[in-house]
């Protein structure tokens, strides 16, 4: 008896402690499973918040590109850091990398954007609306080519240099030398002078004198070409849609391809003619093969003629495409805000100066005058007396140099006229309330104006982001005056507006008023010159950035150049970008930038 009950107590001990076993098993099974399931939110939670980083940088890129500025540093306290992939060729999209770090994980994603299309941007280096009559010589110094858009007629007396692309609405007439690459017009282009890779007419073409061109003239309507060059062939490649007419001497032309008819008066010589309609060869003739479509009338005795007859030539060439060109907007009244000195004059005639953002003074409204002991001009104070001296015992900032301490800067100016002279002025940007003339000086400023801007004598200004770091925070001449939104912390930050160093003109109650921009000689300028109206140039002058002239007040006359006028734009400061143009509120205009479909990409943490 005791056996069978010994046995069925082991049993039953056996049973429970394989039960204690199980059940551990399954408790050590789900701890094990909680901890994983926290371990996975932890790494989840990291994943997410680095991918919530990454994205906050991408945004952040993208913004300064488009804005023109360059990349954020790499800011540890940001938690991204960012990079641009390098363009393996000529209009490969931009491509932008943004890695985002938290705790220990580190997340990359990708976009790819290409320019936007529209907006007021202008790539173009010289920019005119209005017909452009240049009798002096204009010389583009550049790195890498850059192009001319002129929005009206284009006459070339004088000499262009280092363009690569002239664009015209309306007719291109050149007489004197020039060596540009591609003219494109919608209207008429005549050339009596120089040497052309490609011309592009929407109208006619004629070539005079010693006109060439090297690889292709395309044109919509008729083609003469009545040049004598030394070039050989004097005419690469033509292919016109209209009649031409061939007068060149002993000059050589390559192919000629035509839907009208062609009558040669004289030439050296043809490699290839294919033309639709009737064609005419005067003469004994010169070398010439190809095929014509209509009536033949050549002497048939010279066996270097060799032409054939196919009444169905049908040729089909490629129309010249017009010139698109979107006019930007300039209006000074759209930069009030973006300046830390604002010139006006209050009911009284007396000068008003609204100051913004400047270290060492407080933001608000000051008036100009003498000194508190009356012996200095210049000083920026809350208020003067009836002898224009600053009160005593306020505090009083001088903000110009002039020729010598007594020398008033703005003496000579008067209401709607601002005739500024010195030495130098504290840094930043400068707008005036009406016309402005600048005389000598060097100045690390913007200048911009409601009505019109003239430079004289021997002036020298640089703009804000031309300036950079030297000139506007750790200017010489006023060392405790700069502008607060420029110089942070040690560094330089560039605003789109700091790009100009002369603007000119204002819509006041929906009517432009003033916009020219006169540059008197041996004028250099250090950033981009932005006109509403005209621009005009006495010579001798030099630009360090782009220029634009809009005609947005009308006027009846053309942009005359006359003299020598040089844009440089060599070894420009990484502050400065002339392609960010004007037009928008918050002080410059964006190039735009459209993300590719599908182009985003996380690339997964690490």
């Amino acid at each position: 008896m005791n056996a069978p009950r010994r046995s069925r107590g082991l049993a039953t001990l056996f049973a429970v402690l394989t039960l204690l076993t199980i059940a551990s098993l399954v408790l050590l099974a789900a701890s094990r499973q909680l901890v994983l399931a926290h371990a996975n939110a932890q790494n989840q939670h990291r994943y997410h918040q680095a991918l919530n980083y990454a994205e906050e940088g991408l945004r952040q890129g993208e913004r300064a590109l488009t804005a023109g500025l360059p990349l954020p540093p790499t800011d540890p306290k940001r938690h991204y850091r960012l990079q641009q992939l390098p363009a393996k060729q000529a209009g490969d999209p931009i491509v932008l990398l943004s890695t985002g770090l938290f705790d220990g994980h580190e997340v990359t994603v990708r976009r790819a954007f290409r320019p936007a299309s529209g907006g007021d941007a202008s790539p173009e280096a010289l920019s005119i609306v209005g017909d452009l009559d240049l009798g002096g010589s204009v010389n583009l110094l550049s790195g890498k080519p850059v192009d001319m858009t002129v929005d009206g007629k284009v006459t070339l007396s004088g000499s262009i240099s280092g363009i690569a692309t002239l664009q015209s609405t309306s007719d291109i007439v050149v007489s004197g030398p020039q060596a540009i690459a591609v003219l494109h017009a919608n209207g008429n282009i005549e050339l009596a002078n120089g040497s052309y890779k490609t011309v592009k007419a929407v109208g006619d073409l004629t070539l005079r004198g010693d006109a060439s061109i090297s690889s292709l003239a395309r044109v919509n309507g008729k083609a003469a070409f009545l040049s004598s060059p030394g070039a050989d062939p004097a005419v690469a490649r033509a292919e016109v849609k209209g009649d031409v007419d061939i007068a060149m001497g002993g000059a050589r032309f390559g192919e000629l391809y035509t839907e009208g008819s062609v009558r040669v008066r004289q030439m050296g010589g043809m490699a290839r003619l294919n033309a639709e309609r009737d064609v005419d060869i005067e003469g004994w003739g010169a070398p010439v093969s190809g095929v014509v479509g209509g009536r033949t009338s050549y002497n048939r005795g010279n066996p270097d003629m060799r032409i054939a007859i196919d009444p169905q030539l049908k040729l089909r060439l490629e129309p010249v495409p017009r010139v698109q060109v979107k006019r930007p907007r300039i209006d000074a009244y759209d930069y009030r805000g973006e300046a830390h000195y604002l010139f006006r004059r209050d009911a009284a005639g007396r000068i008003e100066v609204v100051v913004r953002k400047i270290h060492g003074l407080n933001d608000g409204v000051y008036r100009l005058g003498l000194s508190p002991d009356g012996q200095q001009a210049n000083y920026l104070c809350r208020d003067t007396d009836s002898q224009g001296r600053c009160h005593r015992g306020e505090p009083a900032q001088p903000i110009c140099h002039g020729y010598s301490p007594q020398n008033d800067c703005f003496a000579g100016s008067r209401p709607g006229l601002w005739k500024l002279g010195g030495t130098t002025m504290a840094p930043g940007v400068l707008w005036f309330d009406g016309d402005l003339e600048v005389g000598n000086g060097s100045y690390h400023n913007s200048f911009i104006a409601s009505g019109n801007i003239s430079t004289s004598g021997q002036h020298e200004s640089y703009a804000v982001n031309y300036a950079g770091l030297v000139g506007v925070c750790n200017n010489a001449g006023f060392p405790t005056l700069y502008p607060e939104d420029y110089c942070r912390q040690g560094l330089f930050k560039p605003r789109p507006i700091g790009n100009a160093v002369l603007l000119a003109g204002g819509y006041v109650g929906g009517r432009f008023q003033g916009g020219n921009i006169t540059l008197g000689v041996s004028t250099k300028v250090y950033g981009n010159v932005w006109a509403g109206n005209m621009l005009f140039s006495a010579g001798a002058t030099t630009i360090h950035g782009y220029v634009s002239a809009v005609l947005q007040g009308g006027g009846g006359q053309p942009h005359r150049w006359g003299g020598s006028t040089t844009i440089d734009l060599r070894e420009l400061p990484e502050s400065f970008h002339p392609d960010s143009g004007s037009g928008d509120q918050d002080g410059g205009q964006p190039r735009g930038l459209a993300p590719l479909p599908y182009s985003w990409m996380d690339s997964g943490a690490g």
